[in-house]
This record gives C-alpha cells, sequence and structure tokens, in this order.
C-alpha cells in the first residue's frame, strides 16, 4: 500500500503545538509519510521552520495569510525573501479572502502579487487559500501565466467548471475534511472533474474536522490532525467512485510532484 501525504496543516497552531511530537507519531502510524505545515504571518516562520526540523517528515511554508495583513512588517517581502533563501520551504499560506466585505481587497492582491513573484524567482511551489476571490484569481494567474514550480488551491471550495482553468496554470487541487460532509455537493461535484495527475489531499489540521471525526465524538469539537488523511481519502474516493488504493495511489505521487522543490532543495543544499 503507498503512503500518504498532508499538503496543508498548521502544526504552529497555539492549540497542537504542544502536541506536535505525539500527532506527528500518530500520523506515521497512520502512514502519513510527509505534512506540510503553512506559516500565516511573520511571527510564526521561526517556530516553522523549527518545526521542520525537529521532525524530518514535516515541510515547512512561509507566508502571510490574507486573514492578517493587519501584522505586515514594511520589510515583510524582503524578510519573507530572506526566510526562503535560508531553508528548504514552500511559500505560503497565502492568497485571496472576499468573505469579509470590509477586506482591503487590494492590498490582498498585492500582497499575493508579491507572493507569486518570489515564489517563481526562488522555484518554489505556492500554497493558496481563496475564498469568494475566484474571478480575481483567475485574472491575476492569466496575466502571471503558469508557475513555474507549481501550486495548489487548498481545501478547494470552487465549482467544478474552474477546475480545468486552474490546472492549466500548474495547480494542484486539494480536498479536505469538507468532502466528508454529505451535504458538501459543490465540494463533490468539483472532486469527480479534477485530473487524476492533479489531485492531492490535506487536513488543514487543527481546523475542518472530517465528518467521521464529528460522528464519533458527538457533543465535543475534537481538533484536526494528519492521520485523518487517509479516511479523507477513503471518503473521497467513494465519493468519486474509484477504489480508494488507486486514488491514494495517485494522491500520494501527486504531492511528493508538488513538494518536489522544496524536497530537492532539502536533499541538495546549497
Amino acid at each position: 500500500m503507498t503512503g500518504f501525504i498532508d499538503v496543508h496543516t498548521h502544526l504552529h497552531d497555539p492549540r497542537i503545538i504542544d502536541n506536535a511530537p505525539d500527532i506527528v507519531l500518530r500520523a506515521q502510524a497512520a502512514g502519513v509519510e510527509k505534512i506540510a505545515t503553512c506559516a500565516t504571518m511573520e511571527e510564526n516562520f521561526g517556530i516553522t521552520a523549527e518545526l521542520s526540523e525537529k521532525f524530518s517528515c514535516v515541510v515547512p511554508w512561509l507566508g502571510i495569510h490574507p486573514w492578517f495583513l493587519d501584522t505586515l512588517s514594511p520589510d515583510w517581502a524582503q524578510n519573507l525573501g530572506q526566510w526562503l533563501e535560508k531553508i528548504p520551504a514552500g511559500v505560503g499560506e497565502v492568497g485571496l479572502d472576499f468573505m469579509d466585505k470590509g477586506a482591503d481587497r487590494d492590498l490582498q492582491v498585492q500582497v499575493f502579487k508579491t507572493h507569486l513573484a518570489l515564489a517563481d524567482d526562488l522555484n518554489r511551489p505556492i500554497n493558496i487559500h481563496i475564498r469568494k476571490a475566484w474571478d480575481a484569481i483567475v485574472k491575476i494567474l492569466k496575466h502571471h501565466g503558469p508557475l513555474a514550480a507549481g501550486g495548489v488551491i487548498h481545501s478547494y471550495s470552487g465549482s467544478a467548471d474552474l477546475v480545468p482553468v486552474l490546472e492549466k496554470f500548474n495547480l494542484h487541487i486539494s480536498f479536505s475534511g469538507s468532502v466528508t460532509r454529505p451535504n458538501a455537493k459543490k465540494v463533490g461535484q468539483a472532486l469527480k472533474v479534477v485530473s487524476l495527475d492533479r489531485i492531492v489531499f490535506e487536513t488543514d489540521a487543527p481546523d475542518i474536522v472530517p465528518q467521521f471525526i464529528l460522528d464519533a465524538h458527538p457533543g465535543e469539537a475534537p481538533l484536526n490532525e494528519p492521520a485523518n488523511v487517509p479516511e479523507i481519502v477513503r471518503v473521497a474516493a467513494e465519493r468519486r467512485g474509484m477504489t480508494f488504493e488507486t486514488l491514494a495511489r495517485h494522491g500520494y505521487e501527486n504531492s511528493l510532484d508538488l513538494f518536489g522543490p522544496v524536497l530537492s532543495q532539502k536533499e541538495n543544499p546549497r
């Protein structure tokens, strides 16, 4: 049986950071071989880097999440660039979130474009958050062109129609615990059209707790963790109408492809 890879988590999150050793052990016991952990602002770049040094299976990603643009320092882009020069890491979590109508959309676009340029310049993949901003990202990508080192739309919530458009820009499409929700019809439709060489999986730990965990713990709100990836893949395979083994193999191989530029730097530092 092939292994599994979680392409998006936040192990630095204060709710789970103290339990990181146990979380990693449980993930490995479940067959999860690599775990992407994504920083969200400058102040957690360091701890994200430390996690990747402490646990060989952890792959770091550094970026500024659109929710936290109020934390930007004047030299944030230079600071991020220096970190990325220093350690093998992907770029992210970054992106656009237009859910809050009061958000500064122009600043979000500007910051996102800066991340895209850094990712291309340093040949790093990018981990992208998109909510209610699909027209905006397509417009940006059409101007930018295919991503040099690829990337992933994490916890995909867009339409099935958009999937082939995004794939043309060298993007993978990731599915999280939301795919386990019986009423998540839009996600289910998108799941069925993603190319088998572009599909990957994640937990977004500690958030987006899968339905099977909620069902097993009525009345509680347990936190999500990477060990849940295999069961997320199992549910996705059922919804897509294919065997668990086949979908798991594609997800694993695609994730290695996504992580490739970072892993090669990790194994062959300058």
